[in-house]
């Protein structure tokens, strides 16, 4: 375990849990994604269940704002939240033959990674909470600068998914929470910084079970509805 306070969270975090950064982005969903020969049933399970998925991490970051005693922390976290959230208005706009709605169970993986991150937001500092959901920023960033590192297939189905995370806008985002989570890394003792880099692991590992569910599992028996 790295905990030389000289480095920080991100390199530490990145290096530390590099195995399962690798999976993810070489993963099939999002080899065949950048590839354009991702089902489109799996794709639409994927949106379904990530529509869900950031209405419980925009509570989480609004949680974790509001036990901040640092106001400029609390109001870039506010910010974060609220960009977060307007995520679903893009996915309805661009993706409405989705079936995107609230009504939607969620999927085990997508349950387990929000159940996670609200407890640590709830009952942990604000630092372990935000370590707890970083990886859904943090993956995002690395996933996409690897597709377009790598290159997109022409004509791409998937270029308006792929053109939303691939913005300024989206990685000023991320590399504000970045920024907080570096910082308040460097405050925190040596068990809370074990603490913070066990939580990132642990959402990654959450991450990596939510990719493989949204590839390998048979969607028709997952897109049920909280009303059936």
């Amino acid at each position: 375990m790295y905990n030389n306070a000289k480095e920080e969270f991100y390199d530490i975090a990145i290096r530390e849990s590099s195995d399962l950064i690798d999976k993810i982005r070489e993963h099939p969903f999002n080899v065949e994604l950048m590839n354009n020969t991702l089902d489109y049933e799996k794709f639409k399970f994927y949106l379904q269940q990530d529509f869900l998925y950031v209405t419980d991490c925009t509570r989480a970051l609004l949680i974790i704002a509001a036990k901040a005693n640092d106001i400029e922390i609390m109001d870039k976290l506010t910010y974060v939240a609220v960009g977060t959230f307007a995520t679903r208005n893009y996915y309805r706009e661009h993706f409405a033959d989705c079936d995107l709605s609230d009504n939607h169970r969620k999927s085990k993986s997508c349950s387990a990674f929000t159940d996670f991150f609200m407890r640590v937001a709830y009952h942990d500092s604000i630092a372990e909470g935000l370590a707890a959901s970083y990886p859904c920023f943090c993956i995002y960033q690395i996933v996409i600068r690897h597709i377009v590192e790598s290159g997109i297939a022409p004509n791409n189905r998937y270029q308006k998914w792929i053109d939303f995370f691939n913005t300024e806008m989206a990685d000023n985002m991320i590399d504000d929470v970045t920024k907080i989570i570096n910082r308040l890394y460097e405050k925190y003792s040596n068990d809370e910084r074990k603490n913070m880099l066990e939580f990132f692991r642990n959402g990654l590992e959450l991450e990596l079970a939510f990719w493989d569910e949204m590839y390998y599992s048979n969607t028709l028996q997952n897109v049920s509805t909280a009303n059936c």
